[in-house]
């Protein structure tokens, strides 16, 4: 018997070994090929990716790194000579930091000159729709004419006179005065001063440096988030009547994602010191408490590697959530050492494996099976959330039945004072209140959800999951004040080459126009207008034409040579077959201008976005995509029906697996045993939505994931009192299952019910759903119980 149990402990010895063993390999792997371990702290990483074509989610992808990666510092003070003098203090401590792509504050004034000498070689070429429908219109060359007249004797043109000997019709005028309207309606409302972009308002001058971040810039929670270099950098200079404005998303995600970090530490020191103290007390030994926190950071590490050698990286969201996670694992170790300590028929560690291996081994697959459903979703970073847990639990549960029974049993003083106080009331009648009991709970909670039906629905929310307050407020408040610039939508636009890509831009951006016509804040970026296609370009030249007929006349106006015409109509006839071209003759102050519109080829087609300055009419910019060649994505909405279809889809995937379970929870128990347990989550689904509808809440994909991972919580808890029920018979020591359920309850409360005290919404909803459910599992599986302790 001996040499049976000494072999059965090997065998054990080497499953946990052979497990960990796979798991640090595939890390040696992962590490020797990749060379780096990555921690990804990507904000738009920590969220659903929309579901696009992959073409179309690269497309997106790019976008958000031209755009969403934008940070703007406006330096305000009365004095604009102040203003832009801090303003230029900020430029040259930031301008050379390797978190920021690029940062701008002085404007190039040579561009100007080279736009000119462009817009004057490609005149023809560029005419805008309304000055080619003019000049196409009766009369309409000749009106066109006059008007140029006019402005070549007037007080002010932006090119130079000189220039009319080669462009008698000012077309170049003309087309710089286009260029520069659609440049004022396409971005922030700052204007040129001094060679800085500034704006006055309340008697204040606002100058702004603008910066476009790197991936290291957008770092969550971390110091090499370009946030806290800004902060290092301004704070000193904010003195007197200087003031800052920081406005972009960056500046709000530090700020969430350092406040939830700070929480989440803070929330989980103050419950482990807790945790420890009650482990302390009930055991009176520091042995369980030594290796009840050793299998938590051996499971904790064990967890790290695996996601890491499964996913080549890991968020650091998984981190903070998955070592909260984790906190679960103690279980395992608690109902060993209750036995370990408490159960005077187990004198040796493999019978107390052999009294739990059955509870133990089934409450693993319910909780390994709920976080492995979460494979499945279509987000990476819940995926890595699973793999996480996945692996700490099933660690943590090898260490307990493999490890465990090589600590030596104490011999002496095996009593828990604290059992003595745990047990049922006198009055309490198990098969009569304990079944009144769970039917009051069942039809409360119906009733509770009949009552409140309009709050029970899946509602995600982005804006929710971060409130705006205090100085992040007002900075916001005044800078959509200046700026005026608020890009939450825009149009994607391909095609199969670029021209075909810019021809269907065109049509769209016409029919925005004339949608935007005369509103405010309507203006909108996009390539066509600065480069039009080859077709547009055509029917441009087209229009020109017809003021050839016109050039002797009008030479003769401005008191040049009627002869001069011959010649300008040779050189239009020359550039007949010159058109301006995408990555041909396009000058580079135009490319950058045009950088974030023009995303260029991608797996193969060609694809470009209007970026309007505002979603004025968000269904009728919809209307105008057709879900072919153009596609209107607003990123919020879109992420909001994204996490509503992911919440429904992990609901649909909690329905599969209680069906499975069910079927599992069979092979081992009577059908009566098998309903009592599984109605437990059925309870736990009731009462979280119950109290979530009293509570005016509607569910949504963190509460959702919240109540999933409690699931098989709570099923631990009904699975251990029913296997301690068929223990009776052979031990006396009734009470110890019942205590070890209830610290558990405890303990795993105190985790998971301080993180419903975080302010970050979402820590704060799963925190909530997880506390409400394990109150619903605890309180239930206690009136099941027929076992008298």
């Amino acid at each position: 018997m001996k040499k049976l149990t000494s072999l059965q402990n090997k065998t054990f010895f080497y499953i946990w070994l052979f497990f960990h063993a796979f798991i640090f390999a595939g890390f040696a792997f992962m590490f020797g090929t990749k060379k780096a371990i990555v921690i990804d702290s990507d904000l738009f990483n920590m969220l659903p990716k929309p579901v696009m074509g992959k073409a179309l989610e690269a497309a997106d992808e790019r976008l958000m790194e031209l755009t969403a990666q934008n940070v703007f510092i406006l330096v305000s003070n009365p004095d604009f000579a102040e203003a832009k003098r801090v303003a230029s203090v900020v430029y040259d401590n930031l301008k050379d930091s390797d978190k920021f792509k690029s940062v701008s504050l002085y404007q190039d004034t040579d561009s100007f000159g080279k736009i000119l000498e462009f817009i004057d070689n490609y005149k023809y070429n560029l005419l805008d729709q309304n000055t080619i429908d003019e000049l196409n219109s009766e009369g309409g060359a000749e009106t066109f004419a006059q008007d140029a007249l006019s402005k070549a004797y007037g007080a002010f043109t932006i090119t130079p006179l000189e220039n009319l000997e080669h462009d008698p019709f000012m077309l170049a005028e003309t087309d710089l005065l286009n260029y520069l309207q659609q440049l004022q309606n396409s971005g922030t409302k700052m204007s040129l001063k001094d060679g800085v972009l500034a704006s006055e308002a309340d008697g204040r001058w606002y100058v702004m440096v603008r910066g476009v971040l790197n991936k290291q810039g957008t770092a969550l929670a971390s110091k090499s988030n370009a946030v806290v270099q800004i902060h290092n950098v301004c704070d000193s200079l904010e003195k007197g009547e200087t003031r800052f404005i920081y406005s972009g998303t960056t500046f709000h995600s530090y700020k969430s994602s350092s406040n939830a970090t700070k929480e989440i530490s803070i929330i989980t020191s103050v419950s482990m010191v807790v945790v420890l103290v009650i482990l302390l007390m009930i055991f009176k030994s520091p042995t369980p408490i030594v290796f009840s926190l050793g299998s938590i950071v051996w499971s904790s590490i064990t967890a790290i590697l695996a996601t890491l050698a499964f996913f080549g990286k890991m968020h650091i969201l998984t981190l903070v959530f998955g070592t909260s996670l984790i906190g679960s694992c103690i279980d395992y170790s608690l109902h060993y050492f209750i036995n370990w300590k408490g159960n005077l028929s187990c004198h040796k560690g493999y019978q107390v494996r052999n009294h739990l291996v059955k509870g133990l081994f089934l409450s693993l697959v319910s909780t390994v099976l709920c976080y492995f459903i979460l494979v499945f979703a279509p987000f990476n970073l819940l995926k890595q959330m699973a793999v996480f847990s996945m692996s700490g639990i099933i660690s943590s549960f090898l260490s307990v039945i493999c490890i465990y029974p090589f600590i030596k049993v104490p011999e002496n003083n095996r009593n828990i004072s604290f059992i003595k106080y745990y047990s049922t009331p006198s009055w309490y009648n198990k098969k009569f209140v304990g079944r009144i009991s769970i039917t009051v709970m069942f039809v409360v909670s119906i009733f509770i959800l009949l009552v409140c039906n309009k709050n029970v629905k899946i509602e995600n929310n982005l804006s929710r999951l971060y409130k705006m307050e205090g100085r992040e407020m007002e900075n916001e408040k005044e800078a959509a004040k200046i700026l005026q610039y608020n890009p939450n939508g825009w149009f994607i636009v391909s095609g199969n080459s670029p021209e075909e890509t810019l021809q269907h831009e065109e049509a769209v951006a016409e029919k925005l126009r004339i949608m935007n016509a005369g509103k405010e804040k309507g203006g909108f970026v996009c390539t066509s207008a600065y480069i039009p296609s080859i077709k547009h370009q055509r029917e441009s030249r087209e229009a020109a034409k017809k003021l050839m007929s016109l050039a002797e006349e009008q030479y003769e106006y401005l008191g040049y040579n009627p002869a001069m015409a011959k010649n300008l109509k040779e050189d239009f006839d020359a550039g007949s077959e010159n058109f301006v071209e995408i990555g041909k003759n396009v000058p580079e102050y135009l490319s950058s201008l045009i950088n974030s519109a023009w995303l260029g080829e991608i797996e193969g087609k060609y694809y470009s976005v209007i970026l309007p300055v505002n979603v004025l009419d968000f269904e009728g910019y919809k209307a105008l995509a057709d879900n072919t060649n153009v596609f209107f994505i607003s990123k919020v909405r879109s992420m909001n029906a994204d996490l509503d279809r992911l919440s429904s889809m992990i609901l649909k995937l909690f329905a599969i697996v209680y069906v499975i379970l069910f079927i599992i929870l069979k092979f081992f128990y009577s059908f009566k045993q098998t309903c009592k347990i599984i109605s437990v989550p059925l309870l736990i689904v009731l009462w979280t939505a119950a109290v979530f509808a009293m509570c005016g809440i509607h569910f949504e994909f963190f509460s959702i994931t919240g109540m999933i991972l409690v699931f098989g919580l709570g099923l631990d808890y009904v699975i251990y009192m029913i296997e301690n029920e068929k223990r009776q018979i052979k031990t006396s020591d009734a009470k110890l299952e019942p205590f070890a359920i209830a610290l558990s309850f405890v303990t795993t409360a105190v985790s998971f019910g301080a993180l419903a005290l975080s302010k970050f919404v979402p820590v704060h909803m799963i925190g909530m759903a997880i506390f409400i459910g394990l109150v619903t599992a605890f309180v239930s599986t206690f009136f099941y119980t027929r076992a008298d302790f």
